[in-house]
């Protein structure tokens, strides 16, 4: 059975919202009764309208649908990418050729379709990974990203047209496959089959949290014991395994399968199904992709360039008005803001034996111990050899003058630096090449200048994933009962204070051992800092864990720290009780200005 392939659409230039963009606040939703019954009702609908439509289309438009599915479960594929995992993706068609070739060859070599087919998904992931991993180890990641997919994809272009014995060159290959309803039904319940997997292992539970923080807050992601680029490669790869799965349903489909399934033109044409229907979505691809494929098969051939200018027209209409897609609003009304990931009400903490196997080879006497440590950006040296001891219980609160190094030493603390040279020890462990979450893993807690949450999530499911993620998981504090019972609302509409108390709370789950602080108090009033500040303090007397902060404000200090420690251009430069420190003339005049 055969159809002509939806041609080509042009793509439009635009580029995706950056992970950790502030969520916009969503239309109050239906009252929950009446949205429960409207999630029930509306998959049952859609499913029943499926199951029936070849009882009430000519074979024209089964086929039609049949196609659009197809596509449509390729944009899917790309949504676990670009809308998940937020990595743009520009030559993906290379992983859905893969699928089309393999079913193309196979049937050609008469070989069975199962092999076939999983050929493609293990060669999809094999080409998947690699790129992923390169694109993910760049600062920004999307650039590499997509000059790699599409560099993929215009060599197996290249290889498809050039190996005319094997591949049939530009004339392609023909493909055989069943009557137009059978074909339909196979490749509905193929789709239904593997987005109800990806559904379940993917976009929600404990790994579709886990890619949520990894793909919008990648370093409370770390902080939270997530391996981020771990989490981002397996959703990419993932989305390369289901785009060559939409390829194997297309060759039948289509009856032909040519150098252009690799091609720049379905890439982009992706990318424009999935902006219309809208990311994040399981129902935003298919209604894209079907809509568009419709529209090319029945419109196409009467409008032709018309087609072609309204699809452009529309596609910028969307970006502009509905950047989140046709199904975005609809879809805030039925299941509220946010993604739904579905953590379990009582979260099940991860089996995690390296770490708590760390944590008891660990020596809790001396939680830091840092020897020699030096970082330098370029010529300039931010630190110049330092020194300094945390012990078990203890306060540090580190101060110095605008440019000390203060940040940058804490930040190589966490693991987010790493040093030039020195030793870094975490309760006896030597922890100088471990990453973020490996030093999560041994106990060590960090709170950012600017509060660090979940945005999309709610604060419920911000402390849930912190409890999965931890070793060692605690129960919030009553003082936090509010924030737990917050099942609602984004934690990125939060007020400042409420998102500082969030990020403590999700520390806390993790019970640290060492908690890195970074002016913690910036940005609020004076009774919420000193709401924090005795809040610290407990946290301190309560579980014995040790803090290292940095902090400018003198008040918060003494009513801090046991240690006061003053760093000046990258160096120690004295060490004591607060009224001590600040009679040093040293300390007066590199600190104060005081000569």
């Amino acid at each position: 059975m055969t159809v002509p392939a939806a041609s080509d659409a042009p793509a439009a230039p635009g580029a995706p919202q950056a992970p950790g963009a502030a969520v916009p606040a969503a239309t109050a939703p239906p009252a929950g009764g009446l949205r429960r019954a409207l999630r029930i009702a509306l998959p049952t609908v859609t499913g029943v309208a499926l199951l029936a439509a070849p009882f009430g289309l000519d074979a024209f438009a089964v086929a039609t649908l049949t196609l659009g599915l197809c596509y449509g479960l390729f944009a899917y594929g790309l949504d676990l990418s670009w809308g998940r995992a937020g990595l743009l993706s520009v030559g993906h068609a290379a992983f859905f050729g893969l699928g089309a070739y393999a079913v193309a060859l196979g049937q050609e070599h008469g070989l069975p379709w199962a092999l076939t087919v999983g050929a493609a998904v293990v060669a999809a992931v094999a080409i998947a990974l690699p790129v992923v991993r390169i694109g993910l180890s760049a600062p920004v990641p999307d650039a590499p990203l997509i000059l790699l997919t599409i560099g993929v994809g215009l060599l197996l272009q290249r290889a498809a047209t050039t190996l005319t014995p094997v591949t049939g060159g530009t004339n392609g290959l023909s493909v055989s496959g069943p009557d137009v309803v059978t074909s339909y039904y196979v490749t509905l319940a193929a789709v239904a089959a593997v987005v109800a997997v990806c559904g379940v292992l993917v976009v929600r539970g404990r790994f579709g949290a886990r890619l949520v923080a990894a793909a919008r807050n990648p370093d409370r992601a770390a902080q939270s014991g997530i391996d981020g680029i771990r989490v981002r490669s397996t959703a990419f790869a993932v989305s390369a395994a289901v785009a060559a799965l939409a390829g194997a349903l297309y060759a039948p489909v289509a009856g032909l399968v040519s150098p252009t399934v690799f091609g720049l033109g379905l890439s982009t044409s992706v990318l424009i199904w999935l902006a219309l229907g809208g990311r994040e979505s399981t129902v935003g691809p298919f209604v894209g992709a079907v809509a568009v494929t419709v529209g090319q098969q029945f419109l196409g051939s009467t409008w032709q360039g018309w087609y072609v200018l309204a699809l452009a027209a529309l596609f910028l209409l969307v970006v502009q008005v509905a950047p989140a897609g046709l199904t975005a609003a609809p879809r805030r009304r039925l299941a509220g803001p946010g993604p739904d990931v579905r953590l379990p009400a009582v979260a099940r903490r991860a089996p995690r034996r390296k770490a708590e196997e760390a944590r008891r080879g660990a020596d809790d006497s001396v939680p830091l111990a840092v020897t020699g440590v030096r970082k330098a950006f370029g010529p300039v040296e931010v630190l110049a050899g330092v020194d300094l001891t945390v012990e078990a219980g203890r306060c540090v609160c580190l101060i110095g003058p605008n440019g000390a190094g203060k940040s940058t030493f804490l930040n190589v603390v966490a693991g987010q630096l790493a040093p030039d040279a020195g030793t870094l020890r975490l309760f006896g462990t030597d922890a100088t090449g471990l990453p973020v979450h490996r030093r999560v893993g041994l106990g060590v807690g960090r709170m950012f200048q600017i509060p660090s949450v979940i945005a999309e999530l709610s604060p419920a499911d911000n402390l849930r994933l912190a409890r999965v993620e931890a070793s060692e998981p605690t129960d919030p504090p009553a003082e936090f009962r509010d924030l737990v019972d917050d099942e609602l609302r984004p934690a990125g509409t939060l007020p400042l204070a409420d998102r500082r108390r969030l990020e403590l709370a999700m520390v806390l789950a993790a019970a640290p051992r060492l908690l890195l602080l970074d002016e913690p108090a910036a940005g609020l009033g004076p009774d919420d800092a000193r709401r924090l500040t005795r809040e610290l303090r407990e946290v301190n007397r309560r579980t014995g864990c040790a803090l290292l902060v940095v902090e400018h404000d003198m008040d918060i200090v003494r009513e801090l720290a046991d240690e006061v420690v003053v760093l000046a251009e990258g160096r120690v430069l004295a060490r004591g009780p607060l009224d001590a420190v600040a009679a040093d003339p040293a300390v007066r005049a590199a600190y104060l200005g005081v000569r």
